[in-house]
């Protein structure tokens, strides 16, 4: 139960976030570069999001994350059983 718990609590801080939008800098304020390459905007993450094609690849990533919790949850209900078995 206490990895059930944990997860809980994980995806309660991941949905509290999720809505957050990113903090802008005002307009008077200068920004500072820490790298010395040239910063390029990422060329893939513009295409995907033009085509609509992120939203494919957010849900495949929150189908094999909701599956690996669902995989831990059981895990920890077998081995909580199995525990309980030894004890008596």
């Amino acid at each position: 139960m206490k990895l059930f718990r944990l997860l809980a609590m994980w995806c309660f801080i991941l949905g509290a976030t999720a809505g957050l939008q990113p903090v802008q800098a005002q307009p008077n304020q200068t920004e500072v570069e820490f790298s010395s390459a040239p910063q390029n905007d990422v060329e893939m993450a513009d295409t995907l999001r033009q085509d609509g094609k992120i939203y494919v690849v957010v849900v495949v990533l929150l189908t094999v994350l909701a599956g690996l919790i669902v995989y831990l949850i059981t895990l920890d209900r077998k081995v909580s059983k199995l525990e309980k078995q030894m004890r008596e």
